[in-house]
């Protein structure tokens, strides 16, 4: 397989940045765009390629910016759009990429359309949204018995024009209805918009909901209580009419082809609740759909090496080459993995290296190369509107087993750059962060991780190194090695290019194992142990030791 066959978006490694927890410039406590500036280097010098930023437009942050009342504004809690211009221009000077996260699906309640929408039933803007009758008698009962994802009905009553108006997520975030071509227009045209500044890609939110069906029809019943990653089913209902309807499907294709009206390539990745055999379907017929999906298994999956050599195998089969898989352990709404690892810092390290060597494009969540875990909030008084939902759950914890944070709080607290006051979050070591900052900040920092060799931060930095100086890391085709008895105990795989073969080893038991030798003369290029220089199977009968927890990477 040549070089030319992989485009750059294939092979690069994403950096999600959530704005209000990455650094704070002003002193108020709030991350914002001047803040990530001053901390492009550290970006820079970890070695990842491409960051996404959750969004920073116009909002009145009822759901932190998932809720846009202007799509092409910088809200001025994060800056201007001169930091955002300002921002751009330095990633690319430095030869890296910017994803934008876009909410194609919903507004704000409070954004200008909306509020027009809402006005009248003539207006110009009554069908942006979907608004209908109720049922009678006297219209008093929702048009349908959909549900939002996070539970209750999808529908709020509006006095004045006596009609419902339809929300997939949130109250206050109504759907956009794209059976309206002005609507799809604009929302295409807002993706020009910021491809005419410069940004290389957009992380679409929940794309899956889209478009609703036409006729509105009931959705059927399902044992599902929560969303999981293998069906778009939860509280006792399969989302059937509501989500991945096959106009959904189609409009990734004219997203498509709006994103190759431009050179240099950029990539589309979408969010989207649908099980591993049915996520080719998004990236269309030809291969030409989104450029890439995210594939949430690995958030829920527990830590053993056969559990992880079936998703693994899943997704091959189902994204073979010259489709892209994507790897992640944690985002802005899950539960921070290394908390679901208990802290084991050794595991952690096992994941990141089979993240950074599986075939596809690895997103790694700040704070998560550090080891940052979830920090405990009280529902009742979570900052997240879905927590202060979740208050009133009867069974909370259920949602927990699943890899969901009950406050997405949890995983959105502020990083940890040092131990001194506020770990360096913010210039003002007096001012009362937005949310709080976990009370192990003096241990689990980057000055810390920085100065400790054997630290899970320096083990990313080798990985990385590793991945870019190595063609087979990122490009080779992927093939899985079977070990027999030893598979419940270690996970092997090897990555074959033209130019190169490369074997990835990881010990998922806390005791020593040994293993065949594939090739004569192992020449080891990474261990998890920092101070391993080699394998030496002379000195075990031909056979490869792993120490606990131990991965290798040799060729």
């Amino acid at each position: 397989m040549s070089i030319d066959k992989y485009k750059w978006w294939q092979k690069t490694i994403v950096y999600q940045i959530y704005p209000r927890s990455f650094k704070d410039s002003t002193g108020n406590g709030i991350g914002d765009l001047r803040g990530i500036i001053e901390k492009l280097d550290y970006l820079k010098e970890l070695g990842v390629e491409s960051i996404w930023f959750s969004p920073f437009f116009t909002s009145p942050q009822q759901d932190h910016g998932y809720d846009v009342a202007n799509f092409r504004e910088i809200d001025p809690l994060y800056g201007t759009m001169e930091d955002f211009d300002k921002i751009l221009k330095e990633i690319h000077d430095k030869k890296m990429k910017i994803v934008l996260d876009l909410v194609l699906n919903h507004t704000s309640i409070k954004h200008p359309w909306f509020i027009e929408s809402a006005s009248s039933k003539d207006n110009s803007k009554r069908d942006w949204y979907v608004w209908r009758d109720g049922k009678k008698p006297g219209g008093k009962k929702p048009p349908n018995n959909w549900k939002a994802i996070p539970g209750g009905p999808a529908w709020i009553y509006y006095e004045n024009t006596d009609q419902w108006f339809y929300f997939h997520f949130l109250p206050f975030q109504p759907d956009l209805n794209y059976r309206n071509p002005e609507v799809k227009e604009e929302m295409l045209n807002t993706m020009r918009f910021w491809l005419d500044k410069g940004v290389d890609g957009f992380r679409l939110d929940i794309l899956h909901s889209i478009f609703e069906d036409k006729l509105l029809r009931n959705n059927p019943f399902s044992w599902a209580l929560t969303l999981s990653d293998k069906k778009p089913a939860c509280y006792f209902q399969y989302h059937k009419y509501d989500l991945n309807l096959p106009e959904t499907l189609d409009f990734t294709i004219e997203l498509r082809n709006l994103m190759e009206e431009y050179e240099p390539d950029r990539f589309l990745v979408g969010e989207i609740f649908v099980s591993i055999e049915n996520v080719r379907k998004y990236y269309g017929p030809n291969n030409n759909g989104l450029h890439m999906v995210f594939l949430f298994e690995f958030t829920s999956t527990p830590f053993k090496s056969k559990k992880y050599r079936k998703v693994i195998s899943r997704i091959e089969k189902a994204l073979p080459f010259p489709f892209t898989p994507t790897f992640v352990y944690s985002n802005h709404d899950r539960v921070r993995h290394i908390s679901l690892l208990k802290d084991n810092v050794k595991k952690a390290k096992i994941l990141a290296t089979m993240q950074l060597t599986l075939r596809g494009v690895p997103f790694i969540y700040y704070g998560e190369e550090i080891g940052m875990g979830n920090v405990k909030f009280k529902l009742k008084t979570s900052e997240d509107p879905i927590g202060r939902k979740f208050s009133k759950f009867p069974f909370p914890q259920i949602v927990r087993l699943l890899g969901f944070s009950l406050t997405r709080d949890s995983c959105r607290t502020p990083m940890q750059w040092n131990a001194d006051s506020n770990a360096g979050f913010t210039p003002n070591p007096e001012v009362k962060t937005w949310l709080k900052i976990s009370d192990n900040y003096k241990k689990v920092n980057v000055s810390r991780g920085e100065k400790n060799p054997n630290s899970l931060l320096n083990c990313y930095k080798r990985l990385i190194e590793v991945r870019r100086e190595n063609i087979s890391l990122q490009e080779g085709l992927f093939h899985i090695i079977d070990l027999g008895k030893l598979n419940k105990k270690c996970l092997a795989y090897k990555r074959i290019h033209e130019k190169q073969e490369i074997f990835v080893y990881l010990n998922f038991i806390n005791k020593d194992i040994l293993l065949e030798n594939p090739i004569q003369k192992p020449d080891l290029i990474f261990s998890t142990l920092s101070n391993r220089k080699a394998l030496d199977p002379n000195a075990y009968d031909g056979n490869i030791k792993l120490t606990p927890f131990e991965g290798v990477i040799f060729k």
